[in-house]
């Protein structure tokens, strides 16, 4: 009983004076031999392995350069293009000439008002006008936001 006394001393001893001590302070008795109290966190005493290696050349011959690696070049990739489409102006008697070319230049970004005007007159003299050739998903919208248009404009999709 005795005996137990002085260990559970002995430990609230190390305990009170690991925060007297800096953590560095090496231990001062048998209990902290496997456990170093820091902040009243036990962790394991870890001792650090340090190994420096230096390479020295030999007098008589130069240093060894490090090997540089090469670069390698992939394979040329293939790809292909996505599928354009072209969207060609309906020609109608019906549509007035103004919100026409003026829809058109909001509507579609790569054309001016003068491309327009020139795409309108084909649409009415040949039955379509070409307004230009794009992506299908560019295609499609540039179709549907003719068609939502007041007065409507009609427009159509084909393959080039």
């Amino acid at each position: 009983m005795l005996r137990s006394f002085f260990i559970v001393l002995a430990f609230l001893s190390c305990l009170s004076s690991s925060f007297l001590l800096s953590p560095a302070s090496p231990p001062t008795h048998a209990f902290s031999r496997h456990l170093t109290i820091v902040n009243g966190l036990a962790s394991p005493a870890l001792k650090q392995k340090t190994v420096i290696k230096k390479a020295a050349a030999s007098p008589g011959q130069p240093a060894q350069k490090a090997k540089v690696a090469q670069p390698q070049t992939r394979g040329e990739v293939e790809t292909e293009d996505a599928p354009r489409y072209k969207v060609l102006l309906i020609g109608d008697e019906e549509y007035d000439e103004e919100h026409v070319i003026e829809r058109m230049v909001d509507v579609v970004d790569d054309v001016d008002k003068k491309q327009s005007i020139e795409i309108f007159y084909a649409a009415q003299k040949a039955g379509k006008g070409l307004v230009g050739v794009y992506p299908l998903e560019m295609s499609e919208h540039y179709v549907e936001q003719f068609l939502r248009s007041e007065p409507m404009i009609f427009t159509e999709l084909e393959k080039e």
